[in-house]
């Protein structure tokens, strides 16, 4: 090493790099405009990646490709290069003919990866590589990790198939996913309605074929026989990427089967790679093919449901250690108009300090300019694309009840869709991250609400099923059955592809629709289509940990809880497609005793409740009953003798309104049954 920097310091210049970013850096050895990104401790070794000044990019790639792609093609930095054993220097974004002007607008073409011997100190190597003037920005690489430290649980034992006469689609696992539609019942501590409500906006689409979802993870398994009809297939593959492409390893081998170790309180964990299954089974699980779980765009009679593309960015680090930001590209440019990513990083600290560090990263990382290429550029050069350009869905992070109000990034960026969790009860999830930059809420499942002996508090959904993998759990480890092979798991990361579910199944809506529109338009729709969750977040909620101050998270769990129905509707009412509330039948007057209890009155008998954002209930005489409207359920309580009259109001989507009255009589007592008069 004394070697090498004697020989850099007769080549390099005496400039140095300016960072309030990296303070190891001594101030003798800063040049005047380099930024540093990230800090060296926990950076991958032997890995950085440098964006080079716009007015030497042309020269460099020239350079590179008359040099193989193995030097830098100017003297300091050949030099440097030849002195310290690189092994190579490559563009760190892909090329592709089709958007090269749009890539060099968005800055892409001016961002390598450079690779050198793992056992150098990257600090000091990366104070070397920043003499040279033509480095902008150089950046400390990092592995996204996943924020879900809870492996899959799979299912022992099939739903009841006597429960699947009133469901939508055949699948049997189906009455399980309380999540899309919660009876309260299907789980021990649970709430009505603390779903997505799946069932209604199905009623309106199941999803499209043209729609394809990018999942930004470990290898989705497309050989699962509850996912295979609804993975993408490139039709243009150049390099073996015929669903997706594996870029943690850099090769089109999707690899499932390397075991993910986790270090986690002084305690290591394994388990196998189900989580990019699991997420992609919740966006797109084939529907109505009488096997295992539904997707929520995942299509009807089989087939039809949204496409899912795997970007692997997670994988085995002793196949090779790559850059993932590529995928954001490699996903616009391939047709993609979602990407769901439940993965983040890891943080030592979490003081508003290091938050106001980590942003300040952010702003200038490569990262940040593959999702603003993504935003900007997925779906444009489509014109049958039902939007232009792309949302990107980021899970909010797990470490809500250990550091509070702690806000992650990417996942606080806010061109990106940031999604907390709540469990089968409207509350939050125990783990969720909860701040002012999240978005939305959905269900992301919280174990701790499960029924006894059981894990259904969590998602269900589609785990891994290949014979070939050795797995870690005992259950598939006896042998793989038709109901192992899915399973329950909790976190934000089970949240997050419910918004990207939902999403997909608004834009295939609008493909139905023969709509499009910008996509800030739908995120928009997408974020406006909830129902507030701050009137359930009052006391405080128990689990193994301390108790949680409910209160705590008010304000900051986003907008509200995702509604799917909601979402279609709005988006038929952008294009003026209004469909108000319509009375269905006339409520009969009713008969009541005083010491009558609460009597409730299923309002969606009386109205077309499809169309319908909200009712509300007044009585005229408050002193002989009190009305309430909870959840689409009018309920009436005597309070003295006499009469009064009930007026029920529907309100559509678009703000008409509909209503129709009757009147209640209260009396002492009475020889009938209490009912209709």
């Amino acid at each position: 090493m004394m070697r090498i920097f004697l020989l850099l310091s007769v080549l390099l210049t005496a400039a140095a790099c300016t960072k309030d970013l990296d303070p190891a850096l001594p101030d003798g050895d800063r040049a005047a405009d380099v930024k540093i990104l990230y800090d060296a401790e926990g950076a991958v070794a032997g890995r950085l990646i440098v964006r080079f000044r716009p007015s030497v990019a042309d020269s460099l790639a020239r350079a590179l490709a008359e040099a193989h792609a193995t030097r830098a093609g100017f003297a300091t930095a050949d030099e440097l290069l030849a002195a310290v054993g690189v092994d190579g220097i490559r563009p760190l974004f892909g090329a592709d003919p089709r958007f090269e002007e749009r890539h060099r607008a968005f800055g892409l073409h001016l961002w390598y990866e450079i690779a050198f011997d793992e056992t150098l100190p990257l600090r000091e190597m990366a104070g070397e590589l920043c003499r040279d003037g033509r480095i902008e920005v150089l950046e400390y690489a990092r592995l996204p990790r996943l924020k879900n430290r809870f492996p899959a649980r799979p299912l022992r034992h099939a739903a009841a198939a006597a429960t699947r006469a009133s469901m939508p689609m055949n699948d049997p696992l189906l009455p399980a996913q309380w999540h899309y539609d919660n009876t309260g019942y299907q789980v021990l501590v649970t709430k009505e309605g603390a779903d997505v409500n799946l069932f209604d906006a199905w009623k309106k689409c199941q999803g499209s074929a043209q729609i394809v979802v990018a999942v930004l993870d470990q290898a989705v398994q497309f050989t699962h026989p509850d996912l295979q009809a609804n993975v993408w297939t490139n039709p243009n593959p150049t390099k073996g990427d015929l669903h997706g492409y594996n870029f943690i390893n850099d090769m089109a081998t999707l690899d499932w089967s390397y075991v993910d170790v986790d270090h986690y309180q002084g305690q290591v964990y394994y388990s196998n790679a189900d989580h990019g299954t699991h997420v992609a089974g919740t966006i797109a699980a084939v529907n109505d093919n009488d096997r295992g779980v539904c997707g929520i765009a995942g299509g009807r009679n089989g087939g039809g449901g949204v496409k899912i593309m795997s970007c692997q960015i997670i994988g085995d680090p002793n196949k090779g250690i790559h850059s993932t930001v590529d995928a954001f590209r490699y996903a616009a440019d391939n047709g993609a108009l979602i990407c769901q990513c439940s993965w983040g990083y890891p943080y030592e600290s979490t003081s508003a300090s290091q938050q106001r560090y980590w942003k300040n990263y952010f702003e200038s990382s490569s990262e940040k300019a593959a999702i603003d290429y993504f935003i900007a550029n997925a779906g444009k050069n489509d014109p049958d694309s039902p939007i232009e350009g792309g949302l990107v869905i980021f899970a909010a992070g797990n470490e809500g009840q250990e550091f509070g109000e702690f806000a992650e990034l990417p996942s606080s960026y806010e061109a990106v869709v940031s999604v907390a969790s709540m469990g089968s009860d409207f509350l939050p999830a125990y783990y969720t991250c909860f701040n002012d930059e999240v978005d939305i809420t959905a269900p992301g499942g919280d174990l701790y609400n499960s029924s006894q002996g059981t894990n259904n508090g969590g998602v269900l959904s589609t785990i891994l099923s290949d014979p070939s993998v050795t797995y870690y759990d005992e259950e598939r480890r006896r042998g793989l059955t038709d109901t192992n092979v899915y399973g329950y798991m909790q976190g934000t990361s089970m949240a997050c592809p419910h918004v990207s579910g939902v999403a997909a199944l608004g834009l295939s809506y609008l493909s139905q629709l023969g709509y499009r529109m910008t996509a800030e338009t739908f995120k928009a729709l997408l974020l406006e289509s909830v129902h507030p969750i701050d009137p359930y977040l009052t006391g405080t909620k128990r689990y193994a940990g301390p108790l949680l101050n409910l209160d705590n998270y008010r304000g900051k769990m986003g907008s509200g809880y995702l509604d799917a129905d909601l979402l279609l509707e709005r988006i038929k009412i952008s294009f003026g497609q209004k469909t108000p509330p319509q009375i269905t039948a006339r409520i009969a007057n009713r008969l009541l005793k005083a010491d009558s209890p609460t009597s409730s009155v299923a309002l969606a008998d009386y109205f077309s409740d499809g169309t319908v954002a909200r009712y509300d209930a007044t009585a005229n005489d408050e002193s002989v009953v009190r009305v309430n409207v909870s959840e689409g359920v009018l309920r009436i309580l005597p309070k003295k003798v006499g009469q009064t009259r009930v007026t029920v109001s529907a309100k559509g989507y678009e703000g008409t309104v509909v209503s129709q009255s009757f009147y209640v009589t209260v009396r002492a007592q009475t020889n009938s049954v209490d009912g209709w008069l």
